[in-house]
């Protein structure tokens, strides 16, 4: 792929990627204005040759993309549809909850400090995908 046509599509995805949040910008009557400025902005440097105002251009519009993300509101509408919800895994399983766990912190004093260090150790291999983590700490 010649360096010309990565940069078509660099700038193609830059441009779609406004355009969605764009469409999901406040307020709404400037959604228009914001469009036709990108669309504008693209056409006018479309004859740009030289690479490296290319790049300060992409730069430029990447940056307009980030800013838009930032003060968009996130919906359900769009390319990148997500489900919402919180999902947590117990006991291996993925359960619909919130993430705290009642009555199971050895700062509640529900669990001694060795059961706490044995679990935490559990945790650790388990992060190691069953290989043995390095030495820790010696309990207190």
């Amino acid at each position: 792929m010649s360096s010309a046509a990565r940069h078509r599509a660099a700038v193609l995805k830059a441009y779609r990627d406004f355009v969605d949040v764009a469409r999901r910008s406040r307020p709404v009557a400037e959604r228009e204005a914001k469009l036709e400025e990108a669309r504008a902005a693209i056409r006018a440097s479309a004859g740009v040759t030289d690479e490296s105002e290319q790049q300060a251009l992409l730069k430029k519009l990447v940056a307009r993309v980030g800013f838009l993300r930032v003060v968009t509101p996130k919906t359900g509408r769009g390319r990148h549809k997500r489900e919402s919800g919180v999902f947590v895994v117990r006991e291996g399983e993925v359960v619909e909850g919130s993430g705290q766990s009642s009555g199971q912190r050895v700062a509640d004093g529900t669990i001694s400090m060795q059961e706490a260090h044995e679990y935490h150790n559990r945790l650790l291999k388990r992060q190691y995908y069953g290989a043995t983590p390095p030495k820790q700490p010696p309990m207190l």
